[in-house]
């Protein structure tokens, strides 16, 4: 495929808007957490479609930029759908995965490798 069009291809949508895209295995979203973090409880919320998009462009692994902290937060797909929970506050059906499940990464250092405890995701 050509360029753009790859690009677009790899483009995922929640209601009508890109929210990410898959690079590789990864679903790569960028967000700013003042706005895009849930409050009660402190979690990542995805767009279930967009989860599933994802998944079937091939992604495996989530990746959340907090475009505001720097920091990235990353999981697996199978523990967000083993652990997340499913919920509808108005902006369509999502599922989130509680902050202390997720790795997080700080600037400049090393990238976190997650362990698939007991659950072997």
């Amino acid at each position: 495929m050509h360029g753009t069009n790859e690009r677009e291809r790899c483009q995922i949508y929640a209601q009508g808007r890109v929210v990410g895209h898959v690079q590789g295995d990864v679903f790569v979203k960028r967000v700013r957490g003042s706005v895009h973090m849930l409050r009660k409880p402190r979690a990542w919320a995805l767009d279930c479609q967009s989860l599933d998009d994802a998944e079937a462009l091939g992604a495996r692994q989530v990746e959340v930029h907090d475009t505001e902290s720097g920091l990235t937060y990353r999981a697996s797909v199978a523990l967000i759908r083993a652990r997340g929970f499913q919920f509808d506050r108005g902006f369509g059906r999502q599922i989130a995965l509680p902050l202390d499940q997720w790795n997080m990464e700080r600037p400049g250092a090393p990238k976190a490798v997650q362990l698939g405890l007991a659950l072997g995701v």
